[in-house]
Formats: C-alpha cells, structure tokens, sequence
C-alpha cells in the first residue's frame, strides 16, 4: 500500500474514528464461508450468551478454534499492518465472531464489552465476507463518536450486577443512554456500502450496529475480530467496573496467535 493511501487511512481512522479499505483475499473468504457452513451443519461452534443476542441467527464466537481459514483472517496481515501504523504499537488480535445475518443489535461500543488501561486501546476489525445487501440490516456507525465520554456502567456507586439478569438491564439502560445523546446531539448513523473484501476498522469507542433492518432473512455473512495492543497493561470488564473510582474487575485474554 503506497503511504499516502496509509496516510489517508490513518486520518480518517483518527478524525472519524473508523477507515474502510478491501483485504484483497477472495481465496480465502471463499474457504471462511465454506469453512462456517460446515460447522453450522455438524453443529460445532460456539454461541455468545443470549444476553447479547436480539435475534435467533446464531452469532458464532471463537471460530478461529476450529478454522484455519478463520484464524488466517483474524490475523490477516494487511488488517494488521494498518493497525499497526495508525496506533504505532503492536496489534494482538484475541476474540472472533461471525454473523450469518444482521445482528439487529442496537448501537454500541465495543469498550463496553472490553476496557483497557491505558484507556481505549481496543480495535474491532469487521470484514464482509459478500457483498451486503442494503436490505439485509447493514452495519452503521456513528462518525465521531469516538470522541465521547466513556459510559460508566457503575457510576453514582452502583452496585455490580450479581446476575445475568442485572448484567442485561445494566446494559439496556446504557443503550437507552446511546439514543438519549443522539437525539440531544442531533445526529444519526451512517450506512457505508460494504462490498465482499472489506474491512472496516472501528475505534473503541465508536458506536455501530444493525438496528434497522428490511429483511431478516437476507444473509449478512460477515466475521468481526477485537484487537488490543501490547501495551496494554490490564483488560477489563466494564460491566463489573467503576471507572470514575479506579475499581476494576480485570480479564486475562486468549491471544489469537
């Protein structure tokens, strides 16, 4: 890649807090669909917890565990290298999850899943593995959000969840606070067209999601991977976290390597 196109890259990344560019790897795209319908038909994957879920399309995580293919892409070189060269520090990518159709998951941010000290060092790299279909509940994001304040899940001394059951009402609460800022920030989400190949890099704390969608039963085949970064000294959960206080529940992760 010439370097003002990772100029150009690196900009838009930093102002914007997403990029967009094509992995140039149809070989291997091709082996990942082949690859995750396989696993769907012997029934050999692994789910994220319903919580999360507002669908019945399974959300397979951690395919990296039982397919080549799918851990070549979550290490994709190219996908790393530009990374790299917009944080100038060493990308680890350690979680996976592919999507059959849209998720029609409201907006979000990723470093409300994953915290990091230092803060916001979390990359979500989301590459379309055909062309989507507008009509199939496309990802959107949010420009600029990036930027905003980091949610506490546990400010005014709240108690951490003790159960599922209060990790999701925490969490509905914080989705609840997502549209209450849009509207007061006038502003709405973006659809970007996504063609089979590409890949957009999101930041920490950028808001996307699929929350409208035409046609649940189009297909959405898409495979998202969260990177960190050497330098991170703790991973933590921010459901079970006080970030204004300094309390953390930290995580050990699962390096893809």
């Amino acid at each position: 890649m010439l370097q003002s196109a990772k100029d150009n890259i690196k900009n838009k990344f930093l102002s914007e807090g997403y990029c967009i560019f094509n992995v140039e790897d149809n070989e291997l795209i091709k082996k990942i669909n082949y690859d995750v319908e396989n696993l769907l038909n012997d029934k050999k994957f692994k789910t994220n917890t319903k919580i999360y879920s507002y669908n019945e399309s399974p959300r397979i995580v951690e395919s990296y565990k039982y397919s080549l293919n799918c851990k070549a892409l979550a290490k994709h070189p190219k996908i790393k290298a530009i990374i790299d060269y917009i944080f100038d520090d060493d990308a680890m990518p350690f979680s996976t999850i592919n999507f059959l159709r849209s998720t029609q998951q409201p907006l979000h941010s990723d470093y409300m899943h994953f915290g990091t000290i230092p803060k916001l060092k979390l990359v979500g790299a989301w590459v379309a593995l055909e062309d989507i279909n507008p009509n199939s509940g496309p990802l959107q994001i949010v420009p600029g959000s990036h930027k905003w304040e980091i949610y506490n899940f546990l400010k005014n001394d709240k108690k951490p969840p003790s159960s599922l059951e209060e990790v999701k009402k925490n969490y509905t609460e914080y989705e609840e606070w997502v549209v209450r800022e849009m509207n007061s920030k006038k502003i709405n989400g973006t659809t970007p067209e996504m063609k089979k190949g590409d890949c957009i890099l999101w930041d920490a704390n950028l808001l996307h999601g699929s929350p409208e969608c035409e046609d649940p039963t189009l297909s959405r085949k898409s495979q998202v991977t969260h990177w960190t970064f050497n330098s991170v000294d703790k991973h933590y959960n921010p459901s079970f976290s006080n970030i204004d206080k300094n309390i953390y529940q930290y995580r050990n992760l699962e390096y893809i390597i």
